[in-house]
């Protein structure tokens, strides 16, 4: 989406150029203040670059390139059970609101895509049955190689939200870790966005849910509370967050220990078949 920032503002300089020669060489003097509109686009252009780069993304949505999609395929099992049409729906929403979001890297030079993907893949699979999943006022995410201490929390911790202003913190190292052994580690950013998402939808969402307790929760996962607190660097809070965790990581496991808790998550998060009407 970057070439139609730079096509636009190509073309105001050539056309810039040309207006400038044809009244400063070409002896039309008088028609300089054709040149005043010409500047200002410039202007407002370079100005706007993100809201112009976002327009163009959200027009023209593509895929995440197939290595993230082979990633996605060999160790989320939520996204192995989506059929195509809906596996491709997934693909663009996480091509998009990688760009929507605004990065950070402390102390990295770039932050590769794939991680950006790993960071997101928890909101949109929690949002493939509802149009907005942007999430819009969390725009900040910021990535440390490891984990890291901070004003609210001083311990060293692998993430943080603050819903206030809106910024997602993460370590690296526990984000994608987490990932590509989902039966050895705690997803933080299921964990994270887990909270985001009762935040922003509990209204009605889950009334008349059983949220889970430890013990029930240590049934479902290879690990439980030590581990998660562990690798964490915090204690937990609200088990909401571990229960809609092990929905999306352990499911079949949830199924089996905790059916009703299954059954109502199910209802709260199936996908929406693409022919039933998503626009993307």
């Amino acid at each position: 989406m970057i070439r139609y920032h730079r096509l636009l503002t190509t073309i105001l300089i050539i056309l810039l150029l040309g207006v400038g020669y044809w009244v400063y060489y070409a002896g039309h003097r008088s028609y300089s203040y054709l040149l005043i509109p010409i500047v200002v686009a410039l202007v407002i252009v370079q100005i706007f670059e993100p809201q112009i780069k976002w327009l163009a993304a959200k027009s023209h949505p593509i895929r995440v390139d197939k290595v993230i999609r082979r990633m996605l395929s060999d160790t989320f099992l939520f996204y192995q059970n989506l059929p195509e049409p809906l596996r491709e729906s997934f693909d663009k929403r996480l091509w998009l609101i990688i760009r929507h979001k605004d990065w950070t890297g402390m102390k990295l030079s770039s932050i590769p895509e794939d991680i950006k993907a790993v960071a997101m893949v928890p909101a949109i699979a929690m949002t493939m049955n509802k149009e907005d999943f942007l999430f819009e006022k969390y725009e900040r995410v910021i990535l440390y190689k490891h984990p890291f201490p901070s004003p609210r929390f001083h311990a060293w911790h692998a993430s943080e939200t603050n819903h206030e202003e809106g910024v997602i913190i993460f370590s690296i190292e526990q984000l994608f870790n987490a990932f590509l052994h989902p039966d050895k580690y705690y997803n933080v950013a299921f964990h994270e966005w887990s909270a985001i998402y009762i935040r922003t939808f509990d209204d009605d969402t889950f009334s008349g849910m059983k949220w889970l307790n430890w013990e029930e929760l240590e049934q479902i996962a290879p690990y439980g509370k030590e581990h998660i607190e562990a690798w964490l660097g915090l204690p937990v809070e609200d088990l909401r967050q571990v229960t809609l965790h092990h929905y999306f990581i352990f499911s079949r496991q949830m199924q089996k220990v905790t059916p009703d808790v299954f059954d109502f998550l199910e209802r709260v998060f199936k996908p929406v078949n693409k022919t039933g009407g998503l626009s993307i």
